[in-house]
C-alpha cells in the first residue's frame, strides 16, 4: 500500500491553458449532450438520460453549485448545467414512468424524489469523506452507472426511441474529457485511472450498440432530424425488396432531444 494515501495528496499545479484544453470541452459537450436529450425526449415523450440518473447528476451538480467550494467559473458552469438538468428532471417525472411499468406513476415520482434526496446526501458526505471539494471522486464514481444506464436503458426499450447518436457522441466527448481532466488534476488519485477506463469503455459500447440498433429500425444514425424509431421500415427488409440496402434510406422520413 501506499505510504501516503493519494486521497491526502492535492491537486497538481496546472497550467490555465492545460485546464481550459481539457475542462472546456468537458463543460461545452455536457451542455450539448442536455440540449439534445431535453430535445428528443420532447419529440419522442420518452427521457432521452435515464430517469434515475438524471436524479443522481442533478444532486452532485446542486451539492457543487450551492453547498460546496468552488471557483467562480467552475461554478458558474455547474449553474448551467443545474438549469438544464431541472428541465430533464421534469420530464424524467413526466416520461419516466413509461420505462418502469410495474410502478404506478406515484410510487415511480416518489422513488425518484428519494434517489434525489440520498445522492444528495452521499455526494454531501463523500466530499466531506474524501476532502473532494471538487466533486472529482464522486462525479467519476456517478460517471459508470451513469454511462452503464444508457446500454440497460437500450436493451429495456428495445429500441432507439428517445436517444440519438448525437446525445451518445456528446456525453461520450464530455466524459472522457472529464476524464482527462481528472487525470491533469489529480495524476497521482490511481482510483480515477480505473474509474476513467471503464466508463469510456461503456460509452463507447453504447454508441456501437445504438448505431446498430437504430441501423435495426430503419432509422438514419446520423441525421439530425431523422424519424423517430418505429415510423420506418426496418433496414433489412427494405434492402431485401429494393436491392439497394440500408443505405437507400439515409435521409428518409419526418422531421425528429
Amino acid at each position: 500500500m501506499s505510504d501516503v494515501p493519494p486521497v491526502t495528496v492535492g491537486a497538481a499545479d496546472v497550467p490555465d491553458g492545460l485546464f481550459a484544453a481539457v475542462a472546456g470541452p468537458t463543460a461545452v459537450a455536457w451542455m450539448v449532450t442536455y440540449v439534445l436529450a431535453i430535445r428528443q425526449a420532447s419529440r419522442d415523450r420518452r427521457v432521452g438520460i435515464p430517469a434515475y440518473l438524471v436524479a443522481v447528476n442533478i444532486a452532485w451538480e446542486f451539492s457543487l453549485t450551492f453547498l460546496l467550494e468552488q471557483t467562480p467559473t467552475q461554478r458558474q458552469i455547474n449553474f448551467l448545467w443545474v438549469v438544464f438538468n431541472v428541465v430533464l428532471l421534469y420530464q424524467a417525472m413526466r416520461y419516466g414512468p413509461r420505462d418502469h411499468p410495474a410502478l404506478s406513476a406515484k410510487v415511480f415520482r416518489w422513488s425518484l424524489a428519494g434517489v434525489l434526496v440520498w445522492a444528495s446526501v452521499v455526494v454531501m458526505v463523500g466530499a466531506n469523506e474524501f476532502h473532494d471539494r471538487d466533486g472529482m471522486y464522486t462525479g467519476m464514481i456517478i460517471q459508470v452507472p451513469l454511462s452503464a444506464s444508457f446500454i440497460y436503458l437500450l436493451r429495456r426499450r428495445g429500441s432507439s426511441t428517445g436517444q440519438s447518436m448525437y446525445i451518445a457522441v456528446a456525453k461520450t466527448v464530455g466524459s472522457l474529457f472529464a476524464g482527462l481532466t481528472a487525470f491533469v488534476v489529480y495524476p497521482s488519485h490511481h482510483l480515477l485511472h480505473v474509474l476513467v477506463p471503464t466508463y469510456v469503455a461503456l460509452d463507447l459500447a453504447y454508441v456501437v450498440l445504438l448505431h446498430r440498433a437504430m441501423r435495426r429500425e430503419g432509422r438514419p444514425p446520423w441525421a439530425f432530424r431523422a424519424p423517430p424509431a418505429g415510423t420506418g421500415a426496418p433496414a433489412e427488409s427494405s434492402a431485401a425488396g429494393s436491392g439497394t440496402g440500408p443505405a437507400s434510406h439515409a435521409g428518409v422520413g419526418p422531421p425528429v432531444r
